[in-house]
């Protein structure tokens, strides 16, 4: 019986300690969520009285939870629409991430070109043996709509087009939606014909990575810009924010202690965060 009040007691403990620190939300891309955990876990360290909670709900949903005073930081991986400018945000870059397009380690295909690219995701190719695999069906995954990934992906392949002054995604509707780099990643290791697009910082052995125009995605030919597949990271606030401690994380995210974790975890830091 005393063990178990004990036990009470320090959970009790722990439950106010958690209530009395201020929370500051950090919201929008998964793929930045990658990362910004790792710098929020570590800012959190040396401030005791504050907690960064990270939660990766897309670029977009990001954007409008900074809009309407949700979240008090924002996390893109895409550039933010002349729109979306217009909301009265600071947007800071902090990194640079490259879209690897990954295969099941199955396949036997190492390259594939952007033509090749665009003709899968708008069906126009639909074997494998028309881009030098096997004679089976291609299996097309992507990202839902609110995705930055997705946004960058078909920006830098040209998978758009404008309807009614609107920007239309040209992607197959036959295609198979994942909402996150987990789930792509899941759903290719176990399907041998499927085809699909991470985070490069994403990127381990559950996959297999392909060339892109026969450059290898990695970090050196993102930062020599050979590999094209890149797209920002960036957060961002409104401009009349006022919270110090938010602010104070802001500058944080790209500061140089920050661009040495951003670096480990395979990801390129912008070069404002290095000086």
């Amino acid at each position: 019986m005393f063990r178990v009040v004990i036990t009470a007691l320090a959970c009790l403990i722990v439950s106010i300690g958690n209530v009395q620190a201020a929370q500051i939300n950090v919201s929008g891309s998964t793929s930045v969520a990658r990362v910004m955990d790792i710098l929020a876990e570590n800012f959190n360290r040396t401030h005791q009285d504050t907690y960064i909670a990270v939660q990766g709900v897309g670029s977009t949903a990001g954007i409008s939870l900074v809009k309407n005073n949700v979240a008090e930081i924002g996390m893109s991986s895409r550039l933010l629409t002349e729109r979306e400018y217009q909301d009265n945000l600071v947007v800071l870059p902090f990194a640079y991430d490259g879209l690897a397009v990954v295969v099941n380690q199955q396949n036997n295909i190492s390259n594939i070109t952007r033509e090749q690219l665009y003709k899968i995701y708008t069906g126009k190719i639909t074997n494998w043996k028309d881009v030098g695999g096997a004679d089976r069906t291609i299996a097309v995954v992507t990202r839902e709509t609110s995705s930055g990934s997705r946004y960058a992906f078909e920006d830098q392949v040209g998978l758009t087009r404008v309807l009614n002054d609107r920007r239309v995604s040209t992607i197959s509707p036959t295609s198979l939606v994942v909402s996150t780099n987990s789930m792509m990643k899941t759903l290719i290791s176990y399907n041998q014909q499927a085809i699909g697009f991470i985070s490069m910082g994403s990127i381990d052995a559950s996959v297999k990575p392909l060339n892109f125009d026969g450059v290898v995605p990695n970090s050196v030919n993102l930062l020599n810009k050979s590999y094209e597949l890149a797209r920002p990271f960036l957060i961002f606030h409104h401009k009349d924010l006022e919270d110090k401690t938010a602010l104070e994380f802001a500058k944080y995210v790209t500061s140089k202690e920050a661009s040495m974790i951003i670096e480990n975890q395979g990801y390129t830091a912008h070069l404002s965060s290095t000086k």
